[in-house]
């Protein structure tokens, strides 16, 4: 258990200091090799005191803001220690200092109003898109586990008044409760939200935004030749159901809009045929006079013999 602390705080080291080599991989591993035991020093309550001082003495080497990466890992991960592991009170030394740091005392309040803002920052955790998504889920099991349930019967209208990092992080957790096909529900929040386009304009604000979504499948995106297809076949339908009826038809011309279109395409029509026509009776002049000088040159051969 030792190692795997010591191998975590190298990781932010080389986080903070040459990132051009930091593995995310190794570090996600790193952090749930941890977080696995923690369930087993629930009954081995001496080794629990002993890897909460080790802790601790990890944590005061270095400011606990000196990174982001620094501050979401072990706020979210002595968090979890305290809440699993330590049921006697003999082993939270490490989460009473961290949580002397705090601005916000209380756990959910500080995970909230604190490090999801800082997931959603410009720039956050050097753009590193899954460390991202790993820690927005980290906050949303906690928060699930040890928290406040979640609103399964939450309105567009009060999702929209959310924050920006709360749409995320409410989203993500209802997706660890309530499954990952959301979309199919015809009475969930999931699916009227993306009646409603609100995924797309979710999507344009940034490209963290656009990734979660993506990540989800909660967008819907359709290729440029599938777009022209569509408009296309829908073209086709409003232009069939106007000829199909003659009052109907005269009804549509008589339109603004539609008359402009009605009028103007039957004007580009006789442009080109006026271009057309002459064009094509022109070349069909000069071949038949090729054919007429090619038989008058065989003639004259053939009596000059």
């Amino acid at each position: 258990m030792e190692t795997y602390v010591k191998d975590l705080f190298k990781y932010l080291d080389v986080y903070e200091n040459k990132y051009s080599e930091f593995d995310t991989e190794a570090f996600l591993q790193t952090y749930n090799g941890i977080y696995a035991v923690f369930q087993a020093l629930r009954e081995q309550r001496n080794k629990a005191v002993e890897i909460d001082r080790f802790m601790l003495e990890k944590i005061k080497l270095a400011p606990l803001t000196g990174s982001d990466l620094r501050q979401l890992s072990i706020q979210i991960l002595i968090t979890f220690f305290e809440s699993e592991a330590d049921t006697d009170g003999k082993s939270n030394q490490a989460f009473s200092y961290c949580r002397g740091l705090r601005a916000v005392k209380q756990d959910v309040p500080f995970f909230e109003n604190h490090l999801v803002p800082l997931l959603f920052l410009p720039g956050a955790l050097n753009n590193n898109s899954q460390l991202n998504a790993f820690f927005l889920n980290e906050i949303g099991r906690y928060i699930n586990k040890f928290g406040k349930s979640i609103n399964a019967a939450l309105t567009p209208e009060e999702f929209d008044s959310m924050s920006m990092p709360m749409k995320f992080l409410e989203l993500g957790r209802r997706r660890l409760v309530l499954g990952n096909d959301l979309l199919r529900d015809h009475g969930s929040l999931e699916f009227h939200l993306q009646r409603i386009n609100a995924y797309e304009k979710l999507a344009k604000n940034n490209k963290l935004n656009e990734y979660y979504l993506s990540e989800w499948q909660y967008l819907t995106r359709t290729s440029f030749w599938a777009k022209v297809a569509g408009f296309f076949r829908e073209a086709g339908a409003k232009i069939k159901g106007v000829f199909s009826n003659w009052r109907y038809f005269r009804l549509v011309i008589s339109q603004r809009n539609p008359a402009y279109l009605f009028y103007g395409l039957i004007i580009v029509i006789f442009i080109l045929l006026a271009v057309l026509v002459p064009r094509t009776w022109n070349d069909y002049a000069d071949d038949k006079l090729g054919e007429l000088e090619k038989r008058s040159t065989i003639i004259r051969q053939t009596s000059g013999r």
